[in-house]
């Protein structure tokens, strides 16, 4: 007899720091709701020590550290010869249908040599020491970790998981859900897989769910609050600020023994600040080009993403390469038509030197003022193009054409969005976008009834981000609650998710 998976049984849960408080009282609710057994993973012994400070009544049947994957990379010597250690990973490639190095791709220590717009990122221990077979080795330990312990301890659902967990769960068939923004006002959803899709907004789309006006007013509150933040600190007494304060910051670590002391180098750290800084400087003097000065010309919209970042590596590891895309985007555009790009303001510091410079080399590139509202940008475009950015569903609700690059978004399926495959698809994708747009009135629609679906799916989070991480209400508790099992009983009824959202005619 088939698992009822709206009951699940046995519950594994990963920390997740941001959401601490709020997923200690969403796991609280689901033991009472369906009385599972709840298994607490964590990263090293300060986030044991807090999990177990708040183990009221016995929350948690076990809080497990689940912290392999760079301290097997850090490790002086290897247990294992290299061919024990390529055939393992041989092994797991096959079971899970991904290599090694596409599972890296995303990893801020490991991976960081894939975030080729991040390559100032600030530099780890754990990046400079492991060497190309602790990283196999590493991830081969890890991934040896996550099957024994969600098949020797009979887990039927795996909540906050990432790419690891996710990857076994795909193996041994254990629902998976990680709890994602839903790019809209103040949603969450829990997404289906690491590369947070979901299928059930497609799904509300095409049965007609939700209500409302279905208007995205403004951007959503994560994006405006770090925004706010980050306005705060980009002068020079910031900056000394920072560098005290992080220097302060790891003696503490030192002094307590904290593990985290000893992951990013200090030194990379202060020039990382530094850097930040400087290249604030250099970019407030390249774009200089505000929206206004472009009323009237013909102009595709391009906003850059933060490297390394989940967001982009983590979501889109079939095509992450921005400068690559700025020139193709360049060579492609039809005479007359400028392409405006745009950087996301807490980039700076990561970009590789000359990373601007490069950008303003092309002649039918402008680089647009940084504090432009990037909504306002996407609905003066004739087009907007995107890799897996919030800006093709701005680009939506406001009637324009998207081409993307990523083929994960959760609106590529939008007849008004083009996901290149082949950049050979672009020029043509390009001209028809400029030629002969969708009719605005009728894609507006589209996508109003596309938000009304992830309201519909989602759980409104209210004034909750994180930097107030204790601020969320009971009610919001019970809705997360509430969507996971509507979307555990959508799957047991036969919900899919496809490898890779189709684009398709949208539902009539």
């Amino acid at each position: 007899m088939a698992a009822d998976l709206t009951k699940p049984k046995r519950i594994a849960v990963l920390a997740r720091s941001e959401t601490r408080y709020f997923m200690l009282d969403v796991c609280r609710e689901l033991k009472r709701r369906s009385g599972a057994l709840l298994y607490l993973y964590c990263v090293g012994p300060q986030e044991m020590n807090f999990y177990w400070n708040h183990n009221d009544g016995g929350l948690f049947a076990e809080i497990i550290d689940s912290d392999i994957l760079l301290p097997s990379a850090r490790r002086a010597g290897l247990p294992l010869s290299t061919d024990e250690i390529i055939a393992r990973a041989a092994q797991y490639e096959k079971a899970t249908d991904t290599t090694i190095n596409m599972v890296a791709v995303g990893n801020r220590h490991l991976g960081r040599g894939y975030a080729l717009g991040g390559y100032h990122h600030p530099r780890s221990r754990t990046s400079e020491k492991a060497d190309y077979l602790h990283m196999v080795y590493a991830y081969t330990e890890t991934l040896g970790f996550w099957e024994r312990e969600l098949s020797g301890k009979k887990i039927d659902l795996v909540v906050n998981g990432n790419k690891e967990t996710a990857m076994i769960c795909r193996v041994l068939k254990i629902p998976f859900r990680s709890m994602g923004t839903s790019r809209y006002r103040n949603y969450q959803n829990w997404t289906w897989n690491e590369y947070f899709e979901t299928p059930e907004f497609m799904q509300a789309y095409d049965n007609g769910e939700g209500a409302g006006d279905g208007k995205l007013k403004r951007p959503y509150l994560g994006h405006t609050a770090h925004r706010e933040i980050y306005l705060k600190q980009m002068g020079f007494a910031h900056l000394v600020r920072n560098l005290a304060l992080t220097v302060a910051r790891h003696a503490w670590w030192k002094l307590r023994g904290y593990k985290k002391g000893k992951n990013y180098y200090l030194s990379s750290e202060l020039a990382y600040f530094i850097r930040t800084w400087m290249q604030w400087r250099d970019l407030t003097k390249r774009a200089r080009v505000r929206l206004a000065d472009l009323k009237g010309r013909r102009f595709v919209y391009y906003p850059l993403h933060i490297e390394p970042e989940a967001a982009l590596q983590g979501i889109s590891p079939e095509y992450f390469y921005q400068l690559s895309l700025i020139a193709a985007v360049s060579r492609d555009l039809p005479a007359g038509v400028l392409l405006a790009v745009k950087e996301f303001y807490s980039a700076t510091g990561r970009r590789p030197s000359d990373f601007y410079g490069q950008i303003c080399e092309f002649k039918n590139v402008v680089m647009l003022e940084t504090f432009e509202i990037g909504m306002e940008c996407a609905q003066q475009a004739d087009a907007v193009v995107t890799i897996c950015g919030t800006a093709g569903l701005e680009a939506c609700a406001a009637g324009k054409p998207v081409i993307a690059f990523g083929r994960r978004n959760l609106y590529n399926f939008l007849p008004n969005v083009r996901v290149v495959h082949d950049e050979a698809e672009l020029k043509h994708y390009l001209r028809e976008a400029l030629e002969n747009p969708p009719d605005q009135a009728h894609t507006r629609e589209q996508a109003a009834r596309l938000l009304q679906a992830i309201a519909a799916r989602s759980f409104d989070m209210g004034n909750y981000h994180y930097s107030r991480i204790k601020e969320f209400t009971p009610q919001a508790v019970a809705a997360a609650c509430d969507a996971l099992l509507r979307g555990l009983a959508a799957e047991q009824a036969g919900l899919r998710l496809h490898k890779i959202a189709p684009q398709r005619e949208a539902a009539q």
